[in-house]
Parts: C-alpha cells; sequence; structure tokens
C-alpha cells in the first residue's frame, strides 16, 4: 500500500470521527434544550394548578416542536392544525418578520385559531399584529365576531414574544411574556379545532413568516 492511500485512509477515518462527534454534540444539544423547555413547561401548568386556572396537570400533554409557517396574501391568513379541544393550554416562543417594509402592519401577525369547526367560516382568532396590537376575533357563520384589541408594543415589522394561551370552554386567557394580557369569557364555541396562523399584510415575497419554537399543547 502506497503512502499517499496510507494518509488518505486515515485522513478518512478523522473526518469521519469529527463528523460522529459533531453529530452527538449536536444532539446532545438539542436534548438539552428540548429538557430544559420542557422543564418550563411542567412549571407553567403546575403553577396554573395551584392558582386554580386548571383543574388538574394529569391531561395530555403533546411537543409539537418548532413550526415557521409562510403566508404572502394580502389581508388573509393561514393556518395549520396542531391538536383537538376545547380545554388547552398552548405554550411557543413566536417570532414575526414581514418581506415588505411597507406592509398593511394591522393585518400582519402571527396567531392561534381555536374553537374552529363546521368550515373555515367558523373559528376564534387570537394574533399578535405588526402594528403593536394583540386582536381578538373570529368569525361565526361568515360574520365577524371582534372581541376587541389589546396594545402590547409599538409597531414592530420584527419582534418576538413568549405566548402562552388557555382556552377553558368559552373562557379565554393570554400571556405573554409570562404577564397577563387578556381575559375574556363569553367566547363563542364552534368546534375544537387548534391551529397555527399567520396573517399577511402583503403579497411581497415570502409575505409573513411566523417562527414558533418549542411549541408545547396541553389538553384535559
Amino acid at each position: 500500500m502506497s503512502r499517499s492511500s496510507v494518509i488518505y485512509r486515515l485522513s478518512f477515518v478523522l473526518l469521519a470521527v469529527v463528523c460522529f462527534c459533531l453529530l452527538i454534540t449536536g444532539v446532545e444539544k438539542a436534548f438539552a434544550q428540548s429538557s430544559a423547555a420542557e422543564a418550563t413547561f411542567n412549571s407553567l401548568l403546575t403553577s396554573f394548578k395551584n392558582e386554580g386556572i386548571i383543574p388538574h396537570t394529569n391531561g395530555t400533554k403533546k411537543y409539537i416542536g418548532d413550526k415557521t409557517i409562510e403566508w404572502a396574501q394580502m389581508g388573509l391568513y393561514h393556518w395549520q392544525e396542531i391538536g383537538r379541544g376545547n380545554h388547552f393550554i398552548l405554550s411557543a416562543n413566536v417570532s414575526w418578520e414581514s418581506a415588505s417594509r411597507t406592509p398593511n402592519n394591522f393585518e400582519a401577525g402571527c396567531g392561534v385559531l381555536f374553537h374552529g369547526g363546521n368550515g373555515p367560516s367558523n373559528h376564534v382568532l387570537a394574533s399578535i399584529r405588526m402594528d403593536g396590537l394583540v386582536y381578538f376575533s373570529g368569525f361565526r357563520n361568515g360574520a365577524k365576531l371582534d372581541y376587541g384589541t389589546y396594545k402590547y408594543d409599538k409597531p414592530s415589522l420584527f419582534g418576538s414574544r413568549d405566548l402562552v394561551l388557555i382556552v377553558h370552554d368559552d373562557q379565554v386567557m393570554i400571556y405573554l411574556n409570562g404577564q397577563r394580557f387578556v381575559r375574556k369569557a363569553n367566547i363563542a364555541m364552534m368546534g375544537d379545532t387548534i391551529a397555527l396562523a399567520t396573517l399577511s399584510g402583503t403579497n411581497a415575497g415570502f409575505g409573513t413568516r411566523c417562527t414558533w419554537k418549542d411549541v408545547y399543547l396541553y389538553t384535559w
């Protein structure tokens, strides 16, 4: 065997070892991040139980993971279903960005659709929008529902928030960055669909991009 062949084989083995080590390190890092996120969510559930907001922590916990949803039809929104239920807690870090520097920021943002059923014209939507407001709205048989708007910050084409949404039949609470922001009752119930939604304020490029990190869904 020539000297060059030996060097080539040793180089190949060394490269394989390095790649394997990098893979293991990446897996360990991802596992550590996932474990930390789960511990945080479990602590959140315990806190809500102790406060009497939820009856117990013996329901079904589902780790959705990370999601990115883009939508580029101005004035419309697109959603992806992640579960079913009328008693649930959804927790995630959500960030948003716009492909346009001048979108209709009151139409652009990220949200959670729930109580959905009997076609797309029946649902409730809680959304964080780029005009600095949280919109609490929806549709019932095509007729618009309006539960108000709530200022959370100044307008921004880029941003992020830790979001917790608690739904218990017709009662809803929204937490942003750990503080309760909205509490509503007598919310219309038309079904049990739960989905992540992206709202677009522009037709340009990718429109609005919503990135959801460490999405957890607890139902009971």
